[in-house]
């Protein structure tokens, strides 16, 4: 049964002993591990909760986290935005360069920038909610949403969790889109149906990252909301959590494009490059949200503060998915999963046209990066 309508109320619910910088490619990938507060001399994680008057750090402490990371990020030549907490506490947050290469504007903390495939977060988030509220079920088969899909074996879950075997909407576009403007995620649709492409692998036989998954959720978000996957995530999660500076990017609707946020840029021989819109931009879900790590931060307190969503449900997200034959993988539900100084790590990479992007959170330590 088709739900054309989705509307609720929802209430959002307004030390140091190491810690390290990795660079990679050509921005830069930062991993941090913030250990237990054993070396402070506070007894206890319930004490420390308790002791709200209390910074987690001292002057001293936050002076040499600025220090280090400014000296470590300048030396690696970043520029972009990055931001550090723990257990509620901002120990780091700066910009560096520009957001638009052409008229030498600022970055801030506030520019939104493309989170390339950390927007599956947030996508496959939308989907457990609707999950959660018995809208849709993540075991049923995707047809049971999308009636035209062409892979009755595919459930939800197996697009969530990369394991459905489905092909690379990106080349069908590249190969047979042919209009003046970019296709939606109903417009990727009517390819698969119009040129059949066969699964990979069987649905739940082995893992294969998958961009094309993550544009059906949304696609499926769409269908049974009766609204735009733009205004679905404005409406339920980024007017709610108040991230002012989050959207969804929709080259259909240009007027709606931010123009404070970054752009993508190619290093040249005299300078930077502007990388313009391409055939995959109009898709969504995979991609295309825009944000700040001020923002992000908002979504991370979220999640720690299970303001959108219970507890049992952030748990099923970062369950790593079984495979037929009872193996294990190391990706939940939108969430890439680790393991690091026997801590659990939830994180999520992107990158795309110009933009690479990290968010880790770690769950052990109430920290994020």
């Amino acid at each position: 049964m088709k739900i054309r309508t989705y509307r609720r109320k929802r209430k959002v619910r307004s030390s140091m002993a190491l810690l390290f910088g990795i660079a990679t490619a050509s921005v830069l990938a930062l991993l941090i591990v913030l250990s237990g507060m054993a070396s402070t001399g506070r007894e206890s994680e319930n004490e420390l909760y308790e002791e709200v008057a209390e910074p987690l750090f001292s002057a001293e402490e936050l002076s040499w986290f600025d220090d280090s990371f400014t000296s470590f990020l300048l030396q690696q030549r970043f520029n972009g935005s990055v931001l550090v907490a723990r257990k509620g506490e901002v120990i780091y947050q700066r910009a560096f360069g520009f957001a638009n290469f052409r008229n030498n504007t600022p970055l801030t903390t506030d520019t939104p920038f493309q989170l390339a495939s950390i927007s599956k977060t947030f996508t496959a988030a939308a989907i457990l909610m609707l999950h959660h509220d018995s809208i849709i079920h993540i075991d049923q088969a995707v047809k049971t949403y999308i009636p035209e899909f062409p892979y009755p074996q595919m459930t939800v879950r197996h697009l969530l969790n990369h394991t459905s075997g489905i092909q690379n909407y990106m080349w069908l576009a590249e190969r047979y889109w042919k209009q003046p403007y970019p296709p939606s995620n109903e417009d990727i649709l009517r390819l698969f149906i119009r040129y059949p492409r066969p699964v990979d692998f069987a649905a739940g036989t082995r893992f294969a990252y998958s961009n094309t998954g993550y544009a059906f959720l949304a696609l499926i978000v769409e269908r049974v909301s009766g609204m735009t996957f733009a205004r679905f995530m404005h409406e339920y999660f980024f007017f709610p959590l108040e991230m002012n500076n989050t959207f969804v990017f929709e080259p259909r609707n240009p007027q709606l494009a931010r123009e404070d946020r970054a752009f993508g840029f190619r290093p040249v021989s005299r300078g930077f490059a502007l990388i313009p819109d391409v055939v995959h931009d109009g898709v969504s879900g995979d991609k295309g949200i825009y944000s700040s790590v001020s923002d992000l931060y908002k979504w991370d307190r979220s999640i720690a503060m299970e303001s959108l969503l219970p507890g049992h449900i952030w748990e099923l997200a970062f369950a790593p998915a079984v495979l037929r034959n009872e193996r294990t993988v190391n990706y939940g539900l939108g969430w890439r999963l680790q393991e690091f100084l026997d801590g659990r790590i939830v994180h999520h990479p992107g990158r795309w046209n110009g933009f690479r992007t990290s968010f880790k959170r770690f769950l052990d330590g109430d920290a994020t990066l």
